[in-house]
C-alpha cells in the first residue's frame, strides 16, 4: 500500500490508490484468464479426436441402415410365416 506524504494533494493520492486497486483487480483478472486458459487446453478436443469420433459415427450410422434394411429380409427368411 501506498504511502501519503505531506507535500502530495489527496486527490493525487486518491488517484493513485484507484489505479493500485484497479491494477490489483486486472492481476486477478489476468490469473482467472490463465486458469481457465489452461483447463481448455487440458479438457479439449483436438482434430485427431474430432476426425475419430466422426469416423466412428459414420460406421454407427451406416451399420444402422445396413442392418435395418436387412434386418425384415432376414426375418422373412428365418421365421415361418
Amino acid at each position: 500500500m501506498s504511502m501519503k506524504f505531506d507535500e502530495e494533494s489527496q486527490a493525487s493520492y486518491d488517484w493513485r490508490m484507484n489505479m493500485q486497486a484497479r491494477l490489483e483487480k486486472i492481476e486477478a483478472d489476468i490469473f482467472a484468464m490463465k486458469v481457465d486458459i489452461a483447463f481448455l487446453k487440458a479438457n479439449s478436443a483436438t482434430k485427431a479426436d474430432l476426425a475419430e469420433t466422426r469416423s466412428t459415427i459414420i460406421a454407427w450410422v451406416v451399420g444402422a441402415v445396413f442392418l435395418g434394411q436387412l434386418l425384415p429380409s432376414l426375418l422373412k427368411l428365418l421365421l415361418p410365416g
